[in-house]
């Protein structure tokens, strides 16, 4: 009988450390907070962010991801500018090293003053990105409180990059570039 209570003891430990493991070293979930990335991601709508791939795997243009904003607030936000990008948007149209981006998944909005930036006048000493920081846009321009507002985006403050949206299940995807 001790034995057999032994045994469960051990394997309960052992599943309580296997989620550990997973909560704060792969996977974690987020509820979306707010309209700043309509209508890719809604209001109380849950999320799975990969926290692993982000450590082995560079973030590509246009990946969504999760980043400690400071005062124990977590954003959601499209990267737009990789480290060593030159960045400007001029009219609500967004230039990356020159280009214009096709952007399918930005919410329709009337430009206002926000929707004309240099690197240089969001603080930037240079005109490209410095290592290890990114440039992330919200899809909802009109209301985003971003890289406009807060500045560039540390590496060290990024969670991870959304796998997946879970909740609600009708909305369930992992693509979410449109």
């Amino acid at each position: 009988m001790l034995k057999e209570i032994r045994d469960w003891a051990i394997s309960f430990l052992v599943a309580v450390v296997i989620i550990l493991v997973i909560r704060y070293f792969l996977f974690a979930q987020y509820v979306v907070d707010g309209s700043s990335m309509e209508n890719t991601f809604h209001d109380n709508e849950r999320v799975i962010v990969n926290k692993f791939l982000y450590n082995f795997a560079d973030l590509k243009h246009s990946d969504v991801i999760v980043f400690d904003a400071g005062h124990e607030q977590a954003y959601i936000k499209r990267v737009i500018g990789l480290p060593g990008d030159t960045i400007e948007m001029k009219d609500g149209i967004v230039y990356v090293n020159g280009e214009a981006i096709d952007e399918p998944y930005v919410k329709e909005y009337e430009n206002s003053y926000r929707d004309n930036f240099t690197l240089e006048t969001l603080g930037v000493d240079g005109d490209k990105i410095p290592d290890e920081q990114y440039l992330v846009l919200g899809d909802n321009r009109a209301v985003s409180k971003d890289s406009r507002e807060i500045g560039l985006v540390s590496e060290d403050d990024i969670i991870g990059k959304v796998q997946l949206r879970f909740w609600p299940f009708s909305e369930f995807t992992t693509d979410f570039s449109e």
